[in-house]
């Protein structure tokens, strides 16, 4: 049987706790009710909440203070402050001291209802995160960043630099360069590594659902909208939202993401009121957005708000000394979590990964790495064996151009290629489909929403299979 969230009501009036707890066990709360911060202390001491509602005008200790000690004790308890006074000044310094939310009394029911249980939600992703973050510790720690060649070490120096202060980050790299472990680093050493870093893929997000993602939605707010739903904003409150493939969003939501960076505030959908979040932004992307920028697809505002403090992830080609570092650490990671017997490289098997360009990057020696872990049955991995891998294109990483037959080109830059080749895939499969995306992605391979994705970023349409 599903256990009913439970709530704490502080307030000196007894008509106010009376009322209230009708109203909240009516709704299929528990609700426990206090006159003073004294006696809220000792039932916090004594048992479990998920949320505590609170006046500001309490005798003796006020509600400001009732909140500071509630915290000592259980330091994520969502709080929601009630007042009679309804200052603007109040109002910040309950905000301030990190209450969930705010309302005026007399309290509409319905309101508090929904507040109640969006904290609940709040309460038990932050409980999820703190578990999942456990389990992470278990199993040898968060990820990290390895390598000491001259480009790691700036890298390294970077990261440092800006973790302790608020600063938006924008990262950018090319894929698989380890620029969300970079986001990851940057939460981890800063004052709010405590509290949630939520990620989200803004490729994964159809521009139709981006405002209810990141901002949250009222039930009934819109077709399929059954409850109330936190988002993301909300739940990267005191943390940090991670903002991967940045690049990717349509100008609209560019638009709604600016205003929510610059204010703080946020309107959930189908919402009246405007709400405020606590978050550090950190942007990650692998696509050049000032030139995006000049070209008028992406915000060249919001790219100002975002690019703060810019980080350049380099790529594996520019830093090899770090390939036999990088190797021992994965290996280390696919004994301990993959399940695969523990596995070393030969000399010559180093030399054959030191040769190769990686154009996947760090991700693509990951997998070149597991594969041959898996295929070998011996305790080595001898140089034979990866030489295949990577010579058959078998390691995870871009379809070879020798392969795909792309079109010709005078430029021989990589990242230059590979945009020609994935341009012309794109229009092969569009054309051979008549223009049916379902079925361009079939044939290409990849999910519906990363071929919008790739359109989005060569600038391309259905039309382009004319």
């Amino acid at each position: 049987m599903r256990r009913r969230p439970s709530v704490l009501v502080v307030d000196d009036e007894p008509f106010v706790l009376e009322s209230l707890r009708r109203l909240l066990e009516a709704d299929g709360f528990e609700a426990s009710t206090a006159p003073e911060a004294g006696g809220a202390l000792e039932r916090l001491r004594g048992r479990e909440f998920d949320v505590l509602v609170t006046d500001l005008a309490l005798p003796g200790s006020d509600g400001i203070e009732l909140m500071r000690r509630a915290r000592d004790l259980v330091p994520d308890l969502p709080v929601i402050v009630l007042t009679g006074v309804g200052t603007v000044a109040s109002a910040v310094a309950a905000m301030k001291e990190g209450a969930l939310d705010f309302l005026s009394k007399p309290v509409e029911p319905e309101a508090l209802l929904a507040l109640l249980r969006r904290a609940v939600e709040h309460g038990a992703l932050v409980n999820e995160v703190r578990r999942l973050r456990a389990s992470v510790q278990e199993l040898g720690g968060p990820p990290v960043l390895v390598g000491n060649s001259r480009p790691m070490l700036e890298l390294l120096r970077l990261v440092e630099a800006v973790a302790p202060t608020d600063a938006r980050v924008l990262i950018r790299g090319e894929s698989g360069t380890g620029k969300e472990l970079v986001a990851h680093a940057i939460h981890e050493r800063s004052r709010r590594a405590g509290r949630p870093f939520v990620r989200v893929n803004c490729a994964a997000v159809p521009a139709s659902l981006f405002e209810s993602e990141l901002f949250g939605h009222r039930r009934g707010a819109f077709t399929g909208a059954e409850e109330d739903r936190a988002g993301r904003f909300a739940e990267a409150n005191g943390g940090t939202l991670g903002l991967d493939e940045v690049g990717t969003l349509p100008l609209e939501a560019q638009a709604k993401l600016l205003r929510a960076i610059e204010t703080g505030e946020y309107q959930p959908v189908g919402d009246a009121r405007a709400r405020r979040a606590d978050v550090r932004v950190i942007a990650v992307t692998n696509e050049d957005l000032p030139r995006r920028a000049k070209e008028g697809t992406f915000r060249e505002d919001l790219l100002f708000r975002l690019n703060v403090f810019p980080i350049a992830v380099p790529p594996l080609r520019e830093r090899k000394e770090d390939i036999p570092a990088l190797a021992e650490h994965f290996l280390q990671l696919l004994g301990r979590r993959g399940g695969i017997a523990r596995k070393r490289l030969t000399p010559a098997a180093l030399e054959v990964l030191s040769r190769y360009d990686w154009p996947g990057n760090v991700r693509e020696l990951r997998n070149t790495l597991e594969r041959a872990a898996i295929l070998e049955a011996g305790e080595e991995i001898p140089a034979e064996a990866l030489a295949a891998i990577l010579e058959g294109g078998l390691a995870g990483g871009p379809a070879s151009p020798a392969s795909a037959s792309p079109p010709s080109s005078g430029d021989l830059r990589l990242r230059a290629r590979t945009n020609e080749l994935e341009r012309a895939l794109l229009r092969e499969a569009l054309r051979a489909t008549g223009g049916r995306k379902g079925e361009a992605a079939a044939r290409l391979g990849i999910d519906p929403r990363n071929l919008a994705y790739y359109l989005r970023k060569h600038g391309m349409s259905g039309a382009d299979a004319e």
